[in-house]
């Protein structure tokens, strides 16, 4: 869970890319999702938990978005224009396989894009922060998604499984970020959003160079 995650979702829909199809890789309760509806085709988001796609179905649904209970590795669709992934990376055994998965994804011509949280004094932050996030963001919540579906949605984050969870967390330092980053999208783009980086890539067409950091 990011402390930001509006920021983030800004970042993505500002980079003002369209296209035909868009895969939102840990899409979460839909936020990205449903910012991306409007710029592609097709969307597709794909989360393991299963309550948050319930809550995504209820309350992002929208004609070309199509949210699926799976996981990273199992999504093998015919491919995207636009590969996305926020805070979700830290989550997986095997990062650099799952930025590999993540480029073989793509459509030649297409686009990585990756948020996720990065920190240099510890690679497994204290639950506080998380809880933190959380009630800064619940007044937020409610106003987008009504008080019962923000409750439910603020009870998930404070649940013991997900809390168990999050002390798995292995985040990435800064310069540990950049350099798995650049040996699987060479010529990638960078922005700093806080808490985390921003990653760019464009199959085929990388070019050099940090946007905003």
């Amino acid at each position: 869970m990011s402390l930001q995650p509006r920021q983030h979702v800004e970042w993505v829909a500002g980079l003002g890319l369209r296209g035909e199809r868009a895969l939102d890789v840990g899409c979460g309760s839909g936020h990205a999702a449903e910012r991306l509806a409007a710029q592609y085709d097709e969307v597709l988001g794909v989360d393991l938990s299963e309550p948050m796609i319930e809550l995504a179905r209820t309350k992002r649904s929208k004609p070309n978005v199509e949210y699926r209970v799976d996981d990273v590795f199992a999504v093998d669709d015919d491919g995207f224009d636009l590969v996305y992934s926020h805070t979700m990376m830290h989550h997986l055994p095997d990062y650099r396989a799952g930025l590999q998965h993540l480029k073989a994804l793509v459509r030649p011509g297409g686009t990585v894009a990756v948020v996720d949280n990065v920190c240099d004094r510890y690679p497994t932050p204290p639950g506080w922060m998380y809880l933190l996030g959380a009630w800064l963001g619940f007044p937020r919540q409610i106003a987008r998604l009504g008080l019962r579906d923000a409750w439910f949605e603020f009870r998930f984050w404070h649940s013991k499984p997900w809390l168990d969870h999050l002390r798995s967390d292995r985040y990435l330092s800064r310069s540990q970020f950049r350099e798995i980053y650049d040996s699987v999208f060479p010529g990638a783009q960078y922005a700093d959003l806080g808490f985390a980086l921003a990653m760019r890539w464009t199959d085929g067409r990388g070019v050099s160079g940090a946007f905003g950091a």
